[in-house]
């Protein structure tokens, strides 16, 4: 048994696992019930270990070569209306107002959702973000 890859998460490990497995390669994932009982150990022992059997490494070099991560189905893209820039993200400040004022009165109070803020401008903006495609068209 060959490592091909090491995880300081067992969640990781199996992701990598069954896209190894989807590809015809079969592998096996070591240590994980370890690293969930002292996962404080996870660096110490060298992570959760991802095992392929010795002739199955040059398919999963081949398979690691040409493996490019997919864009998610549900990204979401969304614009700034002041000045087009798409470096948008979630505002984090209502988020951040309700939880001090449920550790200060024991009560959760939640504000506004959906607003957005512009890193290059600074602008906040509430916006219905669009969903995108695979081949990056907007609906």
């Amino acid at each position: 048994m060959k490592t091909i890859a090491t995880f300081s998460k067992p969640e990781e490990a199996h992701l990598f696992r069954t896209r190894l497995e989807a590809a015809g390669i079969p592998a096996y994932v070591q240590d994980e019930h370890f690293i969930q009982m002292n996962w404080l150990y996870s660096n110490a022992v060298g992570g959760v270990r991802v095992q392929i059997a010795d002739e199955d490494l040059d398919a999963a070099r081949e398979f690691l070569a040409h493996d490019s991560p997919q864009s998610p189905s549900d990204a979401v893209d969304v614009v700034c209306p002041k000045c087009g820039s798409h470096n948008t993200a979630p505002d984090e400040l209502p988020r951040r107002i309700s939880f001090l004022i449920f550790l200060l009165f024991n009560f959760p109070l939640l504000f506004a959702r959906h607003r957005w803020r512009c890193a290059s401008c600074h602008h906040v903006f509430r916006a219905h973000p669009t969903r995108t495609t695979e081949v990056g068209i907007t609906n």
